[in-house]
C-alpha cells in the first residue's frame, strides 16, 4: 500500500470540517477532486472512511480510527514546518 501524503493530509481537511466542499477550500481544491481522492483511499485500504449525506459527512468507524492517527501526523508535520 501506498498512499501518498496529500492523500492523508486531504482525508484529514475533509474529516476535520466533515464537508467535502469546506475541505476543497481550505485546500485550494475543488470539491470533485476531494472526493475522487477519499474515493481512492477507500479503494486502497478496502473500507469505507465516510458516509455522505445531504448535512456533510461522517466518519465510519474506520474513519474515525484512521483520523486519529492522520491527526496527530499532520499536526506535527505542521508544526515542523513551522519551525
Amino acid at each position: 500500500m501506498n498512499i501518498s501524503y496529500e492523500y492523508y493530509r486531504i482525508f484529514y481537511y475533509a474529516a476535520k470540517y466533515r464537508n467535502l466542499t469546506l475541505a476543497a477550500e481550505m485546500l485550494h481544491s475543488s470539491q470533485p477532486n476531494i472526493s475522487r481522492t477519499i474515493r481512492l483511499m477507500e479503494e486502497e485500504l478496502g473500507c469505507r472512511l465516510l458516509i455522505r449525506s445531504n448535512r456533510g459527512i461522517s466518519l465510519t468507524p474506520e474513519g474515525e480510527k484512521l483520523y486519529s492517527h492522520v491527526r496527530i501526523a499532520v499536526g506535527q508535520l505542521q508544526r515542523a514546518e513551522e519551525e
